[in-house]
């Protein structure tokens, strides 16, 4: 199944270089989790100093709570429905929005 991903650029020089846009083949049977950690080993995602928290939404729905790899110590991602739910069951698109979260606490 081909997931279409979106990102907010961290930094204005990020909006001009980066894509900010990125389409992922999986399997059929993904899980929440799969897909995390896909997009995170793409590594499509990016982070700034300041901006160390990213949201996975797909419509208002937040899928899990995503930490910079730059952080110390490391953070799991933390997951707002089941990990082990497949996306194709809990998602009304597959469209997914990965956007900073400035509200969030530390």
């Amino acid at each position: 199944m081909k997931v279409k991903v979106h990102r907010e650029a961290c930094c204005a020089q990020d909006d001009q270089l980066g894509p900010l846009e990125n389409n992922f083949e999986l399997a059929d049977d993904c899980t929440v989790a799969d897909f995390i950690d896909a997009v995170v080993s793409s590594r499509f995602l990016q982070f700034s100093s300041t901006l160390t928290r990213m949201v996975c939404r797909v419509a208002d729905k937040e899928f899990a709570i995503l930490f910079s790899p730059h952080e110390a110590p490391a953070r799991e991602p933390q997951f707002r429905v089941s990990p082990h739910g497949a996306i194709k069951k809990l998602a009304t698109t597959l469209i997914f929005n990965f956007v900073f979260d400035r509200d969030l606490p530390n």
